[in-house]
């Protein structure tokens, strides 16, 4: 191994320093937020990926019997059943309670035991009765409405399933490897699903983000995660964080500034502002309409920021979406830095990198408090901003 040149192991201490009291820092910043409904440590995205085909029967699966057994097919019992290929349900079998004469069924009492007129291969025990009309009822297959009883289906195809929550009737746009896939529209309840067999399979990162009614847009959310050939990737839980915006952009000092936004009808917002020592919670409405007045007497002069998260319950919750930021001050507003130094939509390891070329400088990319240099103060604000 080649030695580390005294120069690197500067520039490594240089780092190993930040990222220490970058972890000091956003540690502090997180424990200060405290809620009496979030708590700002634990607000996760919580996205669930799930591969059908994995023979793993993982959340929001029926079942999955592997890649090479997902095709269905009738099954004698209740243990020798079969599962579908989409791992949402069976196909038809003995014991399910529907009368599958293709498959000489002369009855099914939904189990496979003895004694009860119907014998556990569905096979009548009791007298023979004539059928009324002239044929049996015949039940369709379970779950798939208008399927034939008993059909096989096709070769399992390379398919992934996107679904989560944005906004009521929102656009939102889904990309794949940073270009646009296709852009879907969430129904009354915020939710949204997307299927394609349309992707390649190996290493993934799909994108998601949404616009509100006023034409908000925001974050975007981002997961990586890989597409296995024959077998469906389902990707659940995918929480976009609240839109935001404020009412003015500069206030006088004592004044009420007016928070806002869209998200999921019927949940709890959390809102924390950069400068505040605790979160402040709101409710939104069924449209998923919500706003907060905050009073500025409460805050120091000069630019604030705020950010919120939704929850409804401790497995459905966002993360922390963008920032919007406001000037508390009589005098005319300075110049505001952006804390997206490499205008990407994202504040992640790209814009530290640049932010370390300006530290304890006066570079005016970096001084995003503009107070004139760079340090702790811009660090703090870097990391409230942090999307990943």
């Amino acid at each position: 191994m080649t030695p580390m040149s005294r120069g690197g192991r500067r520039r490594h201490l240089f780092l190993s320093l930040i990222f220490g009291v970058g972890i000091i820092v956003f540690a502090g910043v997180l424990s200060s937020y405290r809620a009496p409904y979030v708590d700002a440590t634990d607000v996760t995205t919580g996205a669930i990926i799930s591969v059908c085909g994995d023979a793993i029967v993982s959340q929001g699966e029926a079942c999955d019997d592997g890649t090479v057994n997902n095709i269905g097919g009738y099954g004698s019992s209740t243990a020798q059943r079969r599962c579908l290929s989409d791992c949402m349900s069976f196909d038809s079998y003995c014991g399910d309670d529907i009368l599958q004469v293709r498959f000489s069924e002369q009855c099914d009492d939904g189990n496979n035991t003895t004694g009860d007129l119907c014998s556990p291969s569905c096979t009548s025990e009791a007298p023979t009765v004539p059928v009324a009309n002239g044929s049996p009822t015949v039940g369709s297959t379970p779950g798939i409405p208008g399927a034939t009883p008993g059909a096989i289906p096709s070769a399992i195809e390379t398919k992934v399933v996107l679904r989560g929550k944005a906004y009521p009737g929102s656009s939102v746009k889904i990309l794949l490897d940073g270009k646009t896939l296709t852009t879907v529209t969430a129904d009354n309840n915020a939710d949204f699903l997307f299927s394609s067999t349309e992707v390649t399979p190996g290493t993934a990162t799909f994108g998601f983000s949404a616009t509100d009614k006023t034409g908000t847009a925001s974050i975007i959310n981002t997961v990586v995660f890989e597409v296995l050939q024959s077998a469906i990737t389902t990707v659940a839980n995918i929480f976009i964080p609240p839109t935001i915006k404020v009412s003015s952009s500069q206030v006088d000092p004592g004044d009420l500034v007016t928070v806002s936004g869209q998200s999921v009808p019927n949940a709890k917002v959390a809102t924390q502002i950069s400068t505040a020592s605790s979160t402040l919670i709101s409710t939104t409405d069924g449209s998923g309409t919500w706003a907060l007045q905050i009073d500025t007497d409460s805050l120091p002069l000069g630019f604030n920021a705020a950010k919120a998260s939704f929850q409804i319950s401790d497995s459905v919750k966002s993360g922390y979406g963008k920032s919007v930021n406001f000037y508390i001050g009589t005098e005319a507003a300075p110049g505001e830095a952006q804390t997206d130094i490499n205008g990407d939509n994202k504040v992640n390891l790209t814009d530290f990198s640049i932010f370390l070329l300006g530290w304890n400088t006066a570079d005016v990319r970096s001084d995003f408090n503009q107070d004139g240099k760079v340090n702790l103060a811009d660090f703090s604000i870097l990391l409230f901003n942090w999307t990943g």
